[in-house]
């Protein structure tokens, strides 16, 4: 699938979905609503297992569309926010797992982005910043709210509160980006984990990112009583009992998603 802002190449099981919206990679809406489209894509094709999203050029996502910013008033400002955050819940519960392969800056809006991602992986070069009190504004496409389960609250206010760029290391070290790796590299390094992600069962890795995705949103009590629902359905699948019988003679599974 190719569309004016976004490509999908497929690399294996792995959906690798690209941004091209020259020269930052700005989140204008429609930009937005590619990428949504995409994640349909992914969604439909059980064929996939994994997700990469990933930006051309020197950035990831610069932040969000300033001169589209100059054409709206309060209420556009709200509709272009509920837009860019509806794309992110798709990404957010999207079947399989998305990996930000962060090849350039990630910044306000691309941090955002960043965020509806199951967990990033960045080249060593780049910067990541909530970057909008510069500008007058606050995050607004959930950025104020998502930073607090990636980062302590101290920290997280205090890039909220700056507009801070830290550098890709820092980010590791804090826990926002599970990984770094050298420049020109990060795909291959989000392949290199999706392949093994491809290879677990796949019915499983679904029912581990509903699971993990119920407890954000919901408290712990709820997310334990959840957890055992999804567990205890897989034991209706043939992907569960192939699992067992391969451990059990000594092979590699060979799931097939039922």
């Amino acid at each position: 699938m190719i569309d004016q802002y976004v490509s999908v190449k497929r690399c294996g099981e792995t959906a690798v979905v690209t941004i091209d919206n020259p020269p930052v990679n700005a989140l204008h809406p429609d930009v937005a609503d590619a990428i949504a489209r995409a994640a349909g894509e992914v969604e439909k094709d059980r064929s996939y297992r994994s997700m990469i999203l990933t930006g051309l050029g020197k950035c990831f996502v610069a932040g969000g569309d300033i001169r589209y910013f100059t054409s709206i008033d309060r209420a556009g400002a709200a509709r272009m926010a509920l837009r860019v955050q509806a794309m992110q819940e798709k990404l957010f519960s999207l079947r399989v797992p998305v990996i930000a392969a962060l090849n350039g800056h990630a910044l306000g809006g691309g941090l955002e982005l960043m965020l509806a991602c199951d967990f990033a992986i960045a080249e060593e070069h780049i910067k990541i910043g909530v970057t909008e009190v510069q500008l007058g504004l606050i995050p607004g496409a959930g950025g104020t709210q998502m930073l607090f389960s990636a980062l302590p609250s101290g920290t997280a206010k205090r890039m909220l509160f700056t507009g801070d760029r830290i550098t890709a290391e820092e980010a590791q070290r804090t826990g926002l980006v599970d990984s770094v790796c050298p420049s020109g590299s990060v795909v291959e390094a989000a392949l290199e984990v999706a392949e093994r992600i491809n290879k677990a069962g796949p019915l499983a890795v679904e029912a581990a990112k509903r699971s993990a995705n119920h407890r954000l949103r919901h408290s712990l009590d709820e997310g334990h009583r959840r957890e055992v629902d999804i567990f205890s359905a897989l034991f209706d699948t043939d992907d569960h009992r192939e699992g067992i019988t391969a451990f059990l003679e000594g092979r590699a599974p060979e799931y097939q998603g039922r």
